[in-house]
């Protein structure tokens, strides 16, 4: 019943036989227009002068390529800001069982003015300034989406992060990431030494592994599997000094990310020496992978300081509020 329901959702969703399906020029919302499902779907591309007239938008490189990366963000002093939380926003794109592509509903509702006033609670809540960090191909970023989970986005990600960097004055992020955006925030932690703190919720952490999970339940099987960078094998390489602060949250019925990849990846960073912080939550959604907030609270409860025990104590009586 759910794939006929997923193949009747992507067929609604689909652009119909004889559209175009090339990447195109990458389109500018503004304020509460929507962003184009299209674009998500199919690609878009931009140039450095294109970027230059993008809100927040930064140009940047890799492999010799480029990107425009847009950031929505709240707070932020124009000279100097020593603590910058950073989110990573989940997958837009879906597949069916027959591996039809389409675009979740209710993506081309968001619009900046959507993310930007998402950006403001988060400000609020944490008392640093906040960036809603859009990945390529989606929310106003130029780049392939269907080109995901390679390394190709992870470095355009890192790359985005040094600009802002450079263009804000940010002596430390603190980064929160849901599902495919947490796959983003665990693979920066492998790589930079300016992150103090990570909250990922319902994460893809073994990429490789759910892949292979997929793979078994869908008639279509991945072929790429070996480009797929996977944060999973790095945790090595995470900064030990100092150590940063490292939350996940799960909820063990996750029918998107499995519970067992969320758990090899926390009994991998503690092998390696790390003390993370794992809690088991109750997402809402009827996939039960729906853990966004949470980790934003996280994050934003780190970036105020609060010991490890408050922390926990906090997403724990969440969690059982949810349900009584």
């Amino acid at each position: 019943m759910v794939g006929q329901a997923q193949a009747a959702l992507a067929q609604r969703l689909e652009l119909p036989a004889g559209a175009p399906t090339t990447p195109r020029e990458l389109a500018i919302p503004r304020a509460g227009e929507p962003f184009d499902p299209y674009e998500a779907l199919h690609g878009s591309r931009s140039s450095p002068a294109q970027c230059l007239t993008v809100p927040d938008g930064f140009w940047v490189e890799f492999d010799g390529k480029g990107d425009c990366i847009r950031a929505y963000s709240h707070g932020l002093n124009s000279a100097e800001n020593p603590v910058v939380l950073v989110y990573f926003s989940g997958d837009v794109m879906l597949k069916t069982r027959t591996a039809v592509r389409f675009i979740a509903p209710g993506y081309e509702r968001r619009s900046p003015d959507g993310l930007q006033r998402d950006m403001a609670r988060w400000s609020r809540e944490a008392g640093r300034p906040t960036i809603f960090l859009a990945r390529p191909g989606m929310y106003g970023s130029s780049g392939d989406h269907n080109a995901r989970r390679e390394l190709r986005e992870v470095m355009l990600m890192d790359r985005a992060l040094n600009a802002i960097k450079n263009r804000y004055g940010v002596s430390r992020f603190i980064l929160a990431g849901q599902s495919g955006g947490g796959q983003i925030a665990a693979a920066l932690l492998n790589r930079r030494h300016d992150i103090s703190a990570a909250a990922l919720s319902s994460a893809l952490l073994s990429v490789r592994e759910v892949t292979r999970h997929w793979d078994k339940r869908r008639t279509v099987q991945s072929t790429n599997i070996q480009a797929l960078h996977d944060p999973i094998d790095h945790v090595g390489r995470i900064p030990t000094q100092p150590r940063p602060s490292i939350v996940v949250l799960s909820d063990r019925e996750d029918r998107i990310v499995p519970y067992e990849s969320q758990l090899a990846y926390v009994r991998r960073l503690q092998a390696t020496g790390f003390e993370p912080l794992h809690v088991l939550m109750t997402a809402a959604d009827k996939t039960r992978h729906g853990l966004a907030r949470h980790g934003q609270r996280a994050a934003a409860m780190m970036a105020r300081g609060e010991p490890t025990a408050t922390i926990r104590a906090e997403l724990e009586k969440q969690a059982s509020q949810a349900n009584p």
